[in-house]
């Protein structure tokens, strides 16, 4: 029965109720949003994110100029900033924890050119996953202390999935922003990068191997079946903020070195488009007079099948981060990789 042949009376009647429920749904839709972004505000003015006690920013040195290492727990591993401050003869500032993503990074830049001079050079370690992740909120309060002030901001862009929803609903609108204040809020930790503090900066000399439950291994024999991981292209969640960032440190004459840290042989296995992910970041830095690519995630430049020189990962695991013993094996063949270039200034790759 089409909608014309209801009784006129009935159709009238259906009116206001549809009226009312229109009515209803908006001021619903409104004041969750409203409780929510209240709630939002006190969460995110309540302190730093979880990351920030114990990857605080971390030196080493007094050289000639200073240089930046950004990244996530992988980073934060893998580069000591003593071994290179004494290899580099530069200041080593490295700026590294996990949930920390170009956005952060771009922000943090920002500050820093605003604080200090020009750095002598920018090292930024690259992750497979890293497209596809966003910074935590409670991580870019540290640099904005405002941040709460703007937290599920209903005027603040739309939601890509449907803006046609996006305008009928403020919830749909900030959904995205929604599901990353829950999971904060909650603490949920879905990717190994999230879980893995980098206590090398705590333990100087010490080899932390504690968690390999199983051990590490690189027999054949051991490997169990395992879902592999696609890579998200860039720009995917922050990757327009990186392109920003590579701009403006081009902008500034600052060299680049975007660096693919080295993973154990079942993470590579498991994160199966790799050739994909590197050809993205030497396509992005190609954009650049300033960025070079430094690969030593390759057996002819690191041992990535010797399970004694990483702390985890593994077949089914997508993230890997190198032990103590990796680590120095790591940062003597990077500071020999990168001196060249931190002199010559050479673009591509090294």
């Amino acid at each position: 029965m089409s909608f014309s042949s209801v009784p006129r009376k009935r159709r009238a009647a259906a009116v206001p109720a549809v009226l009312v429920f229109l009515v209803s749904f908006a001021a619903f839709d409104r004041l969750l949003l409203l409780g929510l972004r209240a709630w939002a505000g006190r969460y995110y003015a309540a302190g730093p994110g979880p990351s920030a006690g114990k990857t605080a920013t971390v030196s080493a040195g007094e050289g000639d100029g200073e240089i930046l290492i950004f990244g996530t727990s992988r980073s934060a591993r893998a580069f000591d900033q003593e071994t290179l401050a004494a290899r580099l003869g530069k200041k080593i500032i490295k700026n590294a924890a996990a949930g920390r993503y170009p956005r952060y990074f771009d922000l943090y830049y920002l500050r820093y050119r605003r604080e200090n001079r020009r750095p002598a050079a920018v090292v930024y370690g690259m992750d497979y996953f890293m497209f596809e992740k966003k910074t935590l909120p409670s991580e870019l309060r540290i640099l904005d202390p405002a941040f709460e002030a703007h937290a599920l901001n209903p005027g603040d862009g739309v939601n890509d999935a449907s803006p046609l929803l996006s305008r009928l609903s403020r919830l749909f609108r900030k959904k995205p922003e929604i599901d990353d204040f829950l999971g904060a809020l909650l603490r949920l930790r879905t990717e190994e990068d999230e879980v893995t503090p980098p206590a090398a900066d705590q333990g100087k000399g010490r080899d932390e191997n504690p968690d390999h439950s199983p051990p590490l291994s690189s027999d054949p024999r051991k490997r169990r079946p395992f879902e592999p991981r696609r890579y998200q292209a860039r720009p995917g969640a922050e990757g327009k903020d990186l392109a920003k960032l590579l701009t403006v440190l081009e902008k500034d004459g600052v060299p680049v070195v975007l660096v693919f840290i080295p993973d154990f042989i079942g993470t590579n296995e498991t994160n199966f488009e790799q050739a994909r992910f590197k050809e993205d970041v030497g396509a992005l830095a190609g954009l650049h007079g300033n960025a070079a690519v430094l690969d030593f995630n390759r057996p002819d430049r690191f041992d990535l099948d010797n399970p004694d020189l990483f702390r985890d990962g593994g077949w089914g695991k997508s993230n890997s981060h190198l032990n103590f013993r990796g680590k120095a094996v790591f940062n003597r063949l990077f500071a020999e990789a990168v001196r060249p270039f931190l002199r010559s200034k050479t673009p591509g790759a090294i």
